[in-house]
């Protein structure tokens, strides 16, 4: 039983029309494995990157020994370079969507470059990244770790799997339930590092007072529900958001290493139900994107 954790500061910041976001994270080897391939960053408060009120990213490497932890880590690392250096300090809001695609892409190329190293081939990562500017988010995506927002009690999920069960699921092959638990839902269509290009899905939307944040690697999702997430998101503050989900993942079994990392905008921390007006998520996904197919078993 492994239970190597990693866990990140609470982050406190200002944003516009004086609302607190806070954010946090957590990363877990899990019950079963030996070693941790994810990587998560956080940048918030002080730490906030310039012209940025936070950055969150999980990155869920794979290619086994000791390649899925160099894959997920370079791409942390890239990014956070990317951002500490201020490249995003003075994008608009029109621009900002635009470049972190192209970020996600100048990522794919570092990690594939270095995936060209005999012992590390066929290494790669799941990214799934929010920038939050402005009451603002804007998401790049790749793989099939998560990104959810929590509001009005109501849990969406921004972004696309880009799974062979997810096919299958939109196919209408599958069930959701299914998915998460078919022999094949370690088999993704789409990975940082594992070919010279890779196509990246981005999206943005307005946050509200009260809205929660949350990416996550596949080793939450696939030990617990979509309802499972919900419910401890619902009864959970941010301070303890990340903890309790690893916690559930883990009492379900574990198998997988899990990384969570949240952002709650408002005064208090905590998800605010009272408000009722509609989500509106605009997201870029490439047609090309939807037949894009790398097959490439996870761990």
């Amino acid at each position: 039983m492994f239970r190597n954790v990693k866990r990140l500061l609470i982050l406190r910041t200002r944003i516009k029309n004086d609302m607190e976001l806070h954010v946090h994270g957590e990363t877990e080897t899990g019950m079963v494995r030996d070693h941790n391939e994810d990587s998560i960053l956080i940048l918030g408060g002080e730490q906030s990157p310039p012209g940025i009120d936070a950055l969150l990213v999980v990155a869920d490497g794979m290619g086994g020994h000791a390649a899925g932890e160099v894959a997920s880590k370079l791409t942390v690392d890239h990014i956070k370079d990317q951002f500490t250096s201020g490249a995003f300090s003075t994008a608009t809001a029109d621009e900002l969507e635009a470049a972190l695609r192209t970020l996600l892409q100048s990522v794919n190329q570092v990690v594939y470059t270095a995936g060209q190293d005999t012992d590390k081939r066929g290494m790669g990562t799941t990214c799934t990244l929010v920038a939050i500017k402005d009451n603002h988010l804007y998401f790049a995506h790749v793989g099939d770790s998560r990104a959810y927002l929590l509001r009005d009690k109501n849990l969406e999920q921004l972004t696309d799997d880009h799974s062979w069960v997810e096919e299958m699921v939109r196919a209408g092959s599958l069930s959701k339930e299914e998915a998460r638990t078919h022999p094949n839902r370690n088999v993704i269509t789409r990975a940082i590092g594992l070919e010279a290009n890779v196509v990246v899905d981005t999206g943005d939307c307005a946050l509200r007072g009260g809205d929660l944040v949350m990416l996550c690697s596949d080793g939450l999702n696939s030990m617990i529900s979509d309802e499972e997430i919900h419910n401890v998101l619902k009864a959970s503050s941010h301070k303890t958001a990340c903890t309790e989900l690893i916690a559930a993942a883990n009492q379900s079994g574990g198998h997988d290493n899990t990384s969570v990392v949240a952002a709650c905008v408002g005064d208090q921390g905590r998800p605010n139900a009272s408000n009722q007006e509609t989500l509106d998520i605009k997201s870029r996904r490439s047609l090309f994107g939807r037949i894009w197919r790398f097959i490439s078993r996870r761990k």
